[in-house]
């Protein structure tokens, strides 16, 4: 229960100002700069976050840096509800531009030394988790309930372009990704520990598709 002096939208913006976290009038203003909150009172940004224009964030999404860690979320990325990213003790976060994130729920979570770089036209989704030291590198993806740890996805063309054999590494499936190195085109379908999964060619899953390289 909110109690105290002033109404309703007064007393959740003391709340949050007094956790470091912008109110709902100060996301509506990030309008000006370009990114679009759909719901003020529904997504939680910290005031050292840092989001460049045209990023779009849906209700219910969360992005939490304390004063110690960094964050970066660079322009035009969409953030769908369920999105929970942490920066904590000392750990940063840099997302590149134009990803998916979160369409089914995403966790992003960086605590004392962990580094998180995620680069342009990623997508995370379906309850995917990445912490750790990880590199998610452009138009790699993350799929399903799938928990990486200090992975290395290698960048390539996102999950648009018509060659698998080009497209940026995966995970998908769902269980546990320790220290899983992939490169271009291969894929990782797991079901529990990773580890015991082959190392596949995306181009088996889309057997159809045309060779451009």
């Amino acid at each position: 229960m909110i109690t105290g002096a002033g109404s309703l939208e007064e007393r959740v913006a003391r709340l949050r100002r007094e956790r470091g976290l912008l109110t709902p009038a100060e996301l509506m203003d990030l309008a000006d700069e370009g990114v679009v909150v759909l719901d003020p009172f529904s997504v939680i940004v910290s005031r050292r976050v840092r989001l460049h224009p045209e990023n779009v964030l849906y209700p219910g999404v969360v992005i939490e840096c304390d004063e110690h860690s960094g964050c970066l979320v660079r322009r035009g990325n969409v953030l769908h509800g369920g999105t929970l990213i942490t920066a904590t003790g000392g750990g940063t976060v840099v997302i590149g531009a134009r990803s998916e994130i979160g369409e089914g729920g995403a966790r992003i979570r960086a605590a004392g030394t962990d580094a998180i770089d995620i680069g342009d036209g990623t997508r995370l989704a379906g309850g995917a988790e990445v912490t750790g030291t990880s590199r998610i590198g452009s138009g790699a993806q993350v799929l399903g309930q799938v928990s990486a740890r200090s992975v290395t996805l290698a960048a390539g063309h996102p999950y648009t372009y018509p060659d698998p054999d080009g497209r940026g590494a995966v995970l998908k499936g769902f269980g546990r990704a320790l220290g899983i190195r992939l490169g271009v085109g291969e894929v990782v379908n797991g079901s529990g520990d990773f580890r015991d999964a082959p190392v596949e060619r995306q181009r088996i899953y889309h057997p159809e598709a045309p060779h451009l390289a």
